[in-house]
């Protein structure tokens, strides 16, 4: 997987008036989905990353995992929310880890440097880094590996603008990386796919269960996305701290 913390709904869009809903015998026209599946899921990622980096846009991130060891339950959790302008001209985002350890990551960049606030462990740190490429930024390098499970069309939404397009996935991915390093005996593992016929990748959402080092897990991401020309970037005032 390529770096990036922009790591990404099962999500159901709310149907816009007048839009009809068809059964999935069609590809809608999208890049990578042929004959009521998908077939090149690279190309459908690289039509996501370069139609979003052009516009803007902004997402939503969710990932938890539960785990049962006999009458206890821990659950760890990730929420992140990105903004980034036309063209990955400037951005930001903050992710918030909560689990067993605790962190959040408060990030600005432009096409040239990226800024960094950490705060784990009751202390705050800054970090000067390389800009985050478009594709970390556009969830493209977190969804990859779930976009290796096979997917069918199920219904397409005829609008006045993109039609929108629903897959589900009917096995789990090939690609192992999508599920923790520790993770055995996968099971009722679920995705359903949002896209347009511009090949933006609107929501996703996956859901598994699996054993984590013995004991019983439960994992969700969710991701949704806005395409926007004003995502509302920012520049924090502890970036101008840093530069002066």
């Amino acid at each position: 997987m390529r770096r990036g913390f922009a790591a990404v709904a099962l999500v159901c869009l709310v149907a816009l008036a007048g839009c009809s809903m068809l059964p999935g015998t069609s590809d809608g026209g999208a890049p990578g989905v042929e004959d009521g599946e998908l077939t090149d899921s690279e190309a459908l990622l690289d039509a996501h990353v370069e139609e979003l980096t052009g516009s803007g846009y902004t997402h939503e991130l969710n990932v938890s995992q539960r785990v049962s060891t006999g009458e206890n339950r821990t659950e760890s959790t990730r929420r992140q929310r990105t903004s980034v302008a036309p063209d990955a001209a400037e951005y930001q985002f903050q992710l918030i880890n909560d689990g067993r350890a605790s962190s959040r990551f408060l990030v600005w960049g432009n096409e040239t440097v990226e800024y960094q606030s950490i705060e784990a462990g009751g202390s705050r740190e800054f970090r000067r880094s390389d800009p985050t490429p478009p594709e970390s930024l556009a969830g493209a390098t977190l969804l990859e590996s779930h976009l290796t499970a096979p997917y069918e069309v199920e219904e397409i939404e005829e609008r006045d603008g993109p039609n929108i397009i629903h897959l589900r996935a009917t096995g789990r991915p090939s690609d192992a990386s999508a599920f923790p390093n520790e993770a055995a005996d996968i099971s009722n593992y679920e995705a359903e796919l949002v896209i347009d016929e511009r090949g933006r990748i609107l929501a996703f959402g996956a859901q598994a269960d699996y054993q984590l080092n013995g004991e019983p897990a439960e994992y969700r991401l969710d991701f949704e996305v806005t395409a926007t020309s004003d995502p509302g970037v920012e520049r924090p005032g502890w970036v101008d701290d840093l530069e002066s």
